[in-house]
């Protein structure tokens, strides 16, 4: 049986990435030998049930933070009408599930039966990683909803409908099974071959364990903790992430977002305005503070946008000297892009996002934090996602367009295609050394120790950026000669560092209600975001703990609603469970949400 087994395992791995929007097939909707008696089963597939509904809930947890922070686009004027009961359901269900397909909390209980029944057998590894994957999701829906059934939720039996319990309850028996994990994971016998994400080292579960302490410590306002965390994932070579393949057919196992934009169609996602814009610098590669992750992040389809400038370089001096480079200013496009026929929002005028509300410069095509507009023929004008984290293509074109007579739009040479790139050999980012020093680097400039804030958000910088260039090697086919070079990191982060360093550690806000001056935290939330594009899941935290970065473009929406503090409660748990009663809006805060605003929001 054990083999039949591992055959519908690979079945369940290999099929769990078919879809490709934002969210992930739902593991329910296959057949899963789950559904057997828990004495029947096998824990290796247990095992693998929860790496595979764990890493679906994080995608969730990374994309609804991501759009919330501005590292991804948000679709919706009004957050209540956009982050409705339903937003969460998928989550909840993987999370909490007792019935047909179980959840995570009842494979992990599956588990230790099989444990508990065969004193031969010793699957110390199995539950401890799974403990740990436990109360990180445990934590996230607390951060994300507030107060949720914990001590009620792992008795079906006795509890079908189980109570909320307050969320700093919840938060303490997180913390308390991440040490029973580090501790049955000390004393197992041996790893896993079926792990999926660590390949059955423990010592990094142990890493992870402890960063996802440090971690509730950040949250709660523990600075001390955090800043002397140790044996924590502070190295590249500890990051914790899911691997994707190259198959595309039965099943598809490419990153979801790579299935989505790189396609006969064209391109399906847009990317977010305010990470682009913070990305560019002032005229990208001709100044000195674009970023060197850009290229990877994102792949531009065309080289000018509506109503915003690119620049070429006139190659043979058609227009003076031979190799200057001159700009050049788009018109309106209603077709591809109705905003370019429509005045600038009342509320932005005057504000620095009134030059990015519509269109970006230099050829990059996304959209402003929640516009929801109908979708124009503009697959193969906005920008793809690059070869980081989604296995996409490295953008390889000059700032500058080589021009030589030719009409520059129809010899751009850049749209995306089925199997470019890397082919969706991305990964799905969950806790990286880079989020981990960024982390540090918030807590020490909390408790006002400036230098060692400063070495912490230098680390973090180098090591995203260091993992991020490490992708570009998946595109084999793209030429390399406008990557960056060490000097043109050293030189970027250099700046960015004399910049926090000269900065005050807070400044006013203007009229307009940007800030008067950016301050450190400002500096320092704007490089975490970028570190954290394609596994944003703290970003959320971050905005609601600190307020910061104030930087952050303003909805399009002139009046969105309340910015949420927590979500709502998912609707089908609400519908069957009358212990559990819907709010009105998103405004009840969780026990560690002090209620610091950001004034973006």
């Amino acid at each position: 049986m054990k083999k039949i087994y591992k055959y519908l395992l690979m079945t369940i791995i290999a099929s769990s990435t078919l879809f490709y929007s934002c969210e992930t097939m739902e593991l329910e909707d296959l057949a899963s030998p789950n559904s057997l008696d828990a004495s029947k089963a096998d824990p290796d597939l247990l095992l693998n049930s929860i790496q595979l509904a764990y890493r679906a809930n994080q995608i969730t947890f990374n994309d609804r933070s991501a759009e919330l922070s501005r590292i991804d686009y948000f679709f919706g004027r009004d957050y209540l009408e956009a982050l409705d009961g339903g937003t969460l359901n998928s989550v909840w269900t993987r999370f909490y599930s007792n019935s047909g397909s179980r959840g995570i909390v009842q494979n992990l209980r599956a588990i230790e039966a099989i444990n508990d029944e065969n004193p031969d057998v010793d699957l110390s590894f199995h539950i401890g990683i799974s403990k740990i994957m436990e109360a990180h999701n445990l934590m996230q829906l607390v951060d994300f909803i507030g107060d949720i059934p914990w001590s009620e939720a792992g008795n079906p039996a006795e509890y079908p409908k189980p109570s909320v319990d307050n969320s700093q309850d919840v938060y303490a028996a997180a913390i308390a099974t991440l040490n029973e994990a580090k501790a049955m994971l000390n004393g197992a016998s041996s790893g896993s071959a079926d792990d999926l994400y660590y390949g059955g080292d423990a010592d990094k579960w142990i890493k992870l364990a402890n960063t996802i302490l440090m971690r509730a410590n950040l949250t709660v306002g523990n600075y001390s903790a955090v800043v002397s965390a140790s044996n924590v994932i502070d190295a590249t070579a500890y990051d914790f992430e899911f691997a994707y393949g190259t198959q595309v057919l039965s099943p598809d196992t490419r990153h979801p977002d790579y299935a989505a934009d790189y396609r006969s169609d064209g391109a399906n996602i847009y990317q977010s305005h305010w990470l682009i814009d913070v990305m560019i610098g002032t005229y990208g590669d001709y100044s000195a503070d674009t970023d060197p992750r850009r290229r990877y992040y994102f792949y531009r389809q065309n080289w000018r946008s509506p109503l915003n400038y690119a620049l070429y370089e006139d190659v043979l001096g058609l227009f003076g000297p031979a190799g200057s480079v001159y700009i050049s200013n788009g018109g309106d496009n209603g077709e591809t892009l109705q905003c370019s026929l429509q005045d600038v929002p009342l509320h932005l005028q005057f504000t620095p996002d009134e030059a990015i509300w519509c269109s970006l410069p230099l050829g990059y095509w996304g959209r402003m934090h929640g516009n929801d507009e109908g979708i124009p023929p503009d697959n193969f004008t906005r920008t793809a996602v690059g070869v980081y984290p989604a296995g996409g293509s490295f953008d390889w074109r000059a700032d500058a367009f080589p021009y030589v007579g030719v009409s520059i739009g129809a010899t751009w040479g850049q749209q995306v295609g089925l199997g470019n790139g890397g082919g969706g050999a991305g990964i799905e980012p969950i806790m990286l050394a880079s989020y981990v020093h960024f982390m540090k680097a918030e807590a020490n400039l909390k408790l006002g120790n400036t230098a060692a804030a400063a070495t912490h958000m230098e680390a973090g910088m180098r090591a995203s950026i260091g993992k991020v260039m490490s992708f570009g090697s998946l595109d084999g086919s793209a030429p390399m000669d406008e990557a960056p070079d060490q000097n043109y990191v050293d030189a970027f982060v250099a700046l960015i560092m004399q910049q926090f360093n000269v900065a005050p550690m807070s400044t006013g806000l203007l009229g307009n209600g940007f800030p008067d001056g950016k301050d450190k935290m400002d500096i320092l939330g704007e490089q975490y975001f970028v570190a954290l594009f394609g596994g944003s899941a703290d970003a959320f935290n971050f905005i609601r703990r600190t307020g910061y970065p104030r930087t952050l473009t303003r909805n399009i929406e002139p009046d969105p609603g309340l910015f949420p503090r927590t979500f709502l409660y998912p609707s089908n748990e609400v519908s069957t469970n009358p212990n559990i009663t819907q709010r009105s809006d998103l405004s009840a805060k969780t026990f560690w949400d002090q209620g610091v605003t950001n004034p973006s929001n």
